[in-house]
Protein backbone atom coordinates (compact mmCIF):
# COMPACT_ATOMS: atom_id res chain seq x y z
CA UNK A 1 0.00 0.00 0.00
CA UNK A 2 1.62 3.33 -0.75
CA UNK A 3 2.30 5.96 1.68
CA UNK A 4 -0.91 8.26 2.50
CA UNK A 5 -0.56 11.68 4.65
CA UNK A 6 -3.70 12.79 6.64
CA UNK A 7 -1.74 14.30 9.41
CA UNK A 8 1.34 16.60 9.66
CA UNK A 9 3.32 16.60 13.43
CA UNK A 10 5.60 19.54 13.96
CA UNK A 11 8.32 20.18 16.65
CA UNK A 12 9.52 23.43 17.69
CA UNK A 13 12.56 22.83 16.19
CA UNK A 14 11.01 22.34 13.04
CA UNK A 15 8.34 25.33 13.08
CA UNK A 16 11.81 27.08 13.88
CA UNK A 17 13.49 25.62 10.63
CA UNK A 18 10.42 26.67 8.36
CA UNK A 19 9.83 30.32 10.45
CA UNK A 20 14.01 31.14 9.26
CA UNK A 21 12.88 30.16 5.59
CA UNK A 22 9.32 32.02 5.55
CA UNK A 23 7.52 29.04 5.78
CA UNK A 24 4.13 29.30 8.40
CA UNK A 25 2.73 25.76 10.13
CA UNK A 26 -0.42 26.63 8.14
CA UNK A 27 0.94 26.75 4.61
CA UNK A 28 2.97 23.11 5.43
CA UNK A 29 -0.55 21.99 6.35
CA UNK A 30 -2.54 23.09 3.34
CA UNK A 31 0.35 20.74 1.13
CA UNK A 32 -2.51 18.26 2.46
CA UNK A 33 -5.41 19.74 1.10
CA UNK A 34 -4.19 20.01 -2.42
CA UNK A 35 -2.63 17.36 -5.00
CA UNK A 36 0.87 16.43 -4.07
CA UNK A 37 3.36 14.25 -4.31
CA UNK A 38 5.34 11.98 -1.89
CA UNK A 39 8.90 10.85 -2.83
CA UNK A 40 11.61 8.39 -1.33
CA UNK A 41 14.14 10.63 0.44
CA UNK A 42 16.98 9.29 -1.51
CA UNK A 43 19.83 11.70 1.02
CA UNK A 44 21.83 10.15 3.59
CA UNK A 45 23.62 6.35 4.25
CA UNK A 46 21.09 3.34 3.01
CA UNK A 47 21.72 1.74 5.89
CA UNK A 48 20.87 4.53 8.64
CA UNK A 49 16.81 4.03 9.18
CA UNK A 50 16.50 7.71 8.12
CA UNK A 51 16.46 6.77 4.11
CA UNK A 52 13.83 4.50 5.12
CA UNK A 53 11.77 6.62 7.74
CA UNK A 54 11.80 9.64 5.43
CA UNK A 55 10.09 10.95 2.56
CA UNK A 56 9.99 14.07 0.53
CA UNK A 57 6.17 15.77 0.08
CA UNK A 58 5.95 18.13 -2.36
CA UNK A 59 2.74 19.68 -2.83
CA UNK A 60 1.06 23.57 -3.47
CA UNK A 61 -0.27 25.90 -1.07
CA UNK A 62 -3.75 28.13 -1.29
CA UNK A 63 -1.75 31.13 -2.23
CA UNK A 64 0.05 29.18 -4.51
CA UNK A 65 3.47 28.88 -3.16
CA UNK A 66 5.23 25.30 -3.99
CA UNK A 67 6.77 23.56 -0.78
CA UNK A 68 9.18 20.83 -0.28
CA UNK A 69 8.66 19.21 2.71
CA UNK A 70 10.83 16.47 4.44
CA UNK A 71 8.60 14.02 6.54
CA UNK A 72 9.37 11.37 9.04
CA UNK A 73 6.87 8.12 9.94
CA UNK A 74 5.27 7.82 12.76
CA UNK A 75 3.48 4.38 14.43
CA UNK A 76 0.64 5.57 12.65
CA UNK A 77 1.10 5.25 9.22
CA UNK A 78 -0.81 8.75 8.32
CA UNK A 79 0.35 10.33 10.65
CA UNK A 80 4.10 12.19 9.60
CA UNK A 81 6.49 13.92 11.74
CA UNK A 82 7.71 17.12 9.95
CA UNK A 83 11.52 17.70 9.54
CA UNK A 84 11.88 20.22 7.71
CA UNK A 85 11.05 22.52 4.63
CA UNK A 86 11.63 24.91 1.99
CA UNK A 87 10.51 26.87 -1.61
CA UNK A 88 10.51 23.85 -4.05
CA UNK A 89 13.03 23.54 -6.56
CA UNK A 90 12.91 23.95 -10.17
CA UNK A 91 13.49 20.12 -10.75
CA UNK A 92 10.97 19.53 -7.45
CA UNK A 93 8.70 21.67 -8.91
CA UNK A 94 8.92 19.53 -12.42
CA UNK A 95 8.20 16.35 -10.56
CA UNK A 96 5.07 17.69 -9.16
CA UNK A 97 3.97 18.27 -12.72
CA UNK A 98 5.20 14.78 -14.22
CA UNK A 99 3.30 12.80 -11.80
Amino acid sequence: MPDAVHELLATEVALDKLAARGIAREEAEQLLRHRYVLVANLRGDPLRPQRRNRRILIGTTYGGRVLTLVIEATLDPTTWLLVTGWESTAAERTMMKSR
